[in-house]
This record gives structure tokens, C-alpha cells and sequence, in this order.
């Protein structure tokens, strides 16, 4: 929760106060909120810069670099028409190429050592992956479409209040008739996925590994989407669960 780390401060005047102990992303836009809605709100960070994980520091003279954040995917749309993020600056830059996984090999026939691009333009990147297969060239352009269907079923779900069981379960009819309303995004997301509800049971609940081995050979295709699946997670590509990030 954006809110967790908040702590109210008494103050002698009628107003609420909050303190934030940290500016990072997660702290401003919370911050940003509680101001909007008439909470006084102060934002302290210890270091010289605001931004948190999402800060982008001159670590090589010359270069910069993000700290931290290296996508915007978990960016709520609605957090950047509310807040007017573009208004104030915010400019989001496409990832392409999205990926760039070198080979550990020598090169054959005076040729370089082979390696994998992946990118927006669908064609180039079939061509990438056909160096090591073109069976899974074939198939990635079908893997996308059924990610992106997985995707756009749940994205709604993400800005949506949790499905409320305790009230669902209650004794009295005008909760359950109430906490109805927080089942209504949940079966709009059913209705869109429709026939594939059971590749988006399998998605949520099994390794990536499996997902990764049911559409391509390869393994260094399996192994560069593999890392959207770990990244920042610290668990295995064989942990159940971990398809879900893919």
C-alpha cells in the first residue's frame, strides 16, 4: 500500500498533518494524494536527491543511469492523468530494443558470436530469434498476442477494490447486496478471457519454466523472457507462481 508508511502527527491547529520519512516514488505520489485532499503532508529524504528507486544518477562521468526502476509497466494511467504528470515534465520513452542476451560462444566461419535482440518491430525480431530456431520464431508472434490478451483481461483489476468476502458472507442482505459491486471487475475480467480462464489459472499459478517450455525450444530465447518472470523477485524460474510477471 501506498499509504503504509505514513504516520499522523498531532498539531495544535484543527488541520491533520502527515510526515513521509522518504521520497521515493511510491512516497511522492502517496503524498501527492494526501495534499489533494487537504492533508498537509511533508516529505523528508535523507539523501541529496528525491526519487527513490526511480532516480537517475550520473554513476560513470558522462553516463546516467536508473538506480533501480528500469520499467514504468506498474505506472497506473490513472496516477498520470490525476496527478497531470505530463503537465509537470513527465515524458515516457519506449524500451527499444526491449532486450540484448549475448552468446558465450565463438563465432563459426570468421562470423561473430551470435546473439539475441528482441524489439517492437515483430519482423526483425522473428529473424533474431530464427538463428536459434524457427520453429519458436514462428510461435512468438501467437506467445505475444496471448501475453497481451492475458494483460489486457487483468489491467483492470489492478485500479479495482479487492472482491470483499467478509461482507459477501455476511449475515446481513444489504452488506451482501453492497460488497456485489466489488465482484462486478472480476467477472468483466472472466467474460473477456472467456476460453482461455484456464491458460490464466496456469499463467498465475505455474513456474514459468513450464509456460517457457510449452511454446519455444530455444534456450536462449526461453532464457531472456525468463527474466521479466525473476527480475526483482528473487525466486527460481522453477517456483510456482513465477509465470505470472511474464
Amino acid at each position: 500500500s501506498l499509504f503504509a508508511t505514513f504516520r499522523v502527527v498531532s498539531i495544535r491547529s484543527q488541520q491533520t498533518a502527515t510526515s513521509h520519512p522518504a521520497a521515493g516514488h511510491n512516497g511522492l505520489i502517496a503524498a501527492a494524494y494526501l495534499q489533494r485532499s487537504g492533508v498537509n503532508t511533508a516529505v523528508l529524504e535523507k539523501r541529496h536527491v528525491i526519487g527513490g528507486a526511480a532516480v537517475t544518477e550520473e554513476l560513470i562521468p558522462g553516463f546516467k543511469f536508473s538506480r533501480a526502476s528500469y520499467v514504468l509497466s506498474l505506472l497506473r494511467p490513472q496516477i498520470c492523468k490525476e496527478l497531470e504528470l505530463k503537465k509537470h515534465g513527465l515524458k515516457i520513452y519506449l524500451r527499444n530494443p526491449s532486450s540484448f542476451t549475448p552468446m558465450l560462444e565463438d563465432g563459426v566461419g570468421g562470423k561473430p558470436p551470435r546473439s539475441l535482440l528482441l524489439g517492437n518491430n515483430m519482423e526483425e525480431t522473428q529473424k533474431q530469434i530464427a538463428q536459434f530456431s524457427v520453429k519458436d520464431a514462428q510461435a512468438y508472434a501467437e506467445y505475444e498476442a496471448f501475453i497481451n490478451r492475458m494483460a489486457t483481461a487483468v489491467d483492470p483489476l489492478l485500479d479495482a477494490v479487492p472482491v470483499d468476502i467478509p461482507s459477501l458472507t455476511s449475515s446481513s442482505l444489504r452488506e451482501r447486496i453492497r460488497s456485489l459491486r466489488t465482484v462486478t471487475p472480476l467477472l468483466k475480467t472472466g467474460l473477456k478471457l472467456g476460453k482461455y480462464i484456464p491458460q490464466f489459472y496456469e499463467l498465475l499459478t505455474a513456474p514459468l519454466s513450464k509456460i517457457l517450455n510449452h511454446w519455444f525450444e530455444s534456450e536462449p530465447l526461453k532464457a531472456t523472457l525468463a527474466t521479466d518472470g525473476v527480475i526483482g523477485a528473487m525466486i527460481s524460474p522453477q517456483a510456482a507462481g513465477s509465470g505470472y510477471v511474464l
